[in-house]
């Protein structure tokens, strides 16, 4: 007896030829998401200390919210970790972005008001980032 002269023949379960697993994971997105929240999080006590810059912490939750959004999309599994993600972004931004005004409007703004020397300082700062 001899072999036949046909290819194997897969079957598949349920007419799919891939496992139902498979599929864009949205694991990494999440991680990524919640990394960069814990991060801002953990550096916004130093950026605070920096009249106007105490909003990066906040642009950077954002851009966590923005990944897990992304990575949610069109995602058929690990969703899970990215939904973490977008809700402690967003509630860490909104945290975050409001210590960071109440700082700027009730210390940073009065201080540099008040203070000739802060204020040439914060300008002579200002000049060299935005030019």
């Amino acid at each position: 007896m001899s072999a036949p002269d046909h290819p194997h023949v897969h079957i598949h379960q349920n007419n799919q030829p891939y496992p139902a697993t498979a599929g864009k994971s949205a694991t990494s997105s999440g991680i990524l998401s919640l990394v960069l929240a814990g991060v801002a999080f953990l550096s916004a006590p130093i950026f605070l200390l920096i009249p106007y810059i105490g909003f990066l912490p906040a642009i950077i939750t954002a851009a966590g919210a923005v990944i897990a959004i992304a990575g949610l999309r069109g995602s058929t599994r690990g969703t899970g970790t990215a939904v973490a993600g977008l809700i402690v972004s967003v509630v860490v931004f909104a945290l975050l972005a409001g210590i960071a005004t109440m700082w700027n409007r009730v210390i940073a703004d009065p201080a540099i008001r008040d203070y000739d020397e802060l204020y040439e300082v914060i300008e002579y700062i200002k000049q060299l980032i935005f030019g």
